[in-house]
């Protein structure tokens, strides 16, 4: 399990059987976005194949339009990888941007990251 935290985020990822889960928590914007990608490149460094990924997002408190840009690359990077990912967590704010942008339907989300891992 690794931990990234400075200032307004702090990123936590572990693995449960063969998904990856990573927790994000404070705000996902333009100073903090880089530290998400960075676990992640490092998460998928040399995977192959690539782990599922839990991407749970119940901590954060603020995402603007470079957390959405983040959240596509990451989706973009998981099919490129053909591997699942999911969403955990997303609030009502997150959900509306994600529904406004026309891109929450490009996403997998469920309520949990246990009701993820359960389905698998």
């Amino acid at each position: 399990m690794s931990t990234e935290g400075a200032g307004a985020l702090s990123i936590s990822s572990g693995s449960h059987g063969t998904a990856m889960v990573i927790h994000a928590v404070g705000e996902l914007d333009y100073d903090y976005a880089p530290m998400l990608r960075r676990e992640l490149t490092q998460v998928w460094s040399g995977a192959d194949p690539m782990p599922p990924l839990i991407l749970d997002l119940a901590g954060l408190t603020f995402c603007d339009s470079t957390g959405l840009a983040e959240l596509l690359w990451i989706l973009r990077r998981s099919q490129e990888g053909s591997t699942r990912l999911v969403l955990t967590g997303v609030s009502r704010t997150l959900r509306h941007m994600l529904a406004m942008t026309g891109l929450l339907s490009r996403f997998t989300v469920s309520a949990s990251v246990e009701e993820a891992l359960r389905d698998g």
